[in-house]
């Protein structure tokens, strides 16, 4: 009996210091999909239409960044401010209608959406040039050092800022059209 119990022990102590066999890993089949989808094709001319579209308005954000750069002087009389705000408003004009020249120079929208949005685009800038043209030269028809002709000007520029605003992204009001999102995401002119 003291050998079944020897060889009982020896047996228990055998198991318990052995591990138990590890569990195999499952198999994992995985397939291909039968086809695999590519990103619809980009039509060249739509392309080229969103290029010169979206180049229009980046370029217009851009320029008056640039010539917002803060000035080295402020005015010190009258006259000055009416220079300095006769400049301004002739940036504005000359940007603008740079805009309006560059969209209506381009050809006709190749989706009905994107003419509606140049279209509209076109006669908020034509405002703004209008706008800022009109109160720059009733400015530099005042006599310098008259006063009362900056509160017309500075409220014209104001106007004119307001009349672009909501222009800045080219590409927002064509969400609509899910050929001209995919085809502005790969348009080096719509990248700003």
């Amino acid at each position: 009996m003291k050998i079944v119990l020897g060889l009982l022990g020896a047996c228990l102590l055998l198991t318990a210091c052995t591990e138990p066999p590890a569990p195999t890993a499952p198999t994992v089949t995985v397939t291909a999909p039968a086809t695999l989808t590519t990103a619809p094709a980009v039509d060249p001319a739509t392309r080229a239409w969103l290029d010169g579209f979206c180049s229009a308005i980046h370029g217009y954000r851009k320029r008056t960044n640039e010539e917002a750069a803060p000035s080295t002087s402020q005015p010190h009389s009258v006259q000055e401010s009416q220079q300095a705000l006769s400049e301004q408003l002739g940036g504005i004009a000359d940007r603008a209608g740079e805009v309006v020249d560059r969209l209506a120079a381009l050809p006709p929208a190749p989706v009905p959406l994107a003419e509606t949005v140049r279209k509209a685009f076109a006669e908020k800038y034509a405002t703004a040039r209008d706008r800022a043209r009109d109160a720059k030269t009733a400015l530099d028809r005042a006599k310098p050092g008259d006063i009362a002709s900056q509160d017309p000007a500075v409220k014209a520029l104001e106007q004119a800022q307001q009349d672009v605003d909501g222009t800045y992204d080219p590409v927002a009001p064509l969400v609509e059209s899910r050929e001209l999102v995919t085809a502005a995401a790969v348009t080096p002119g719509c990248k700003a």
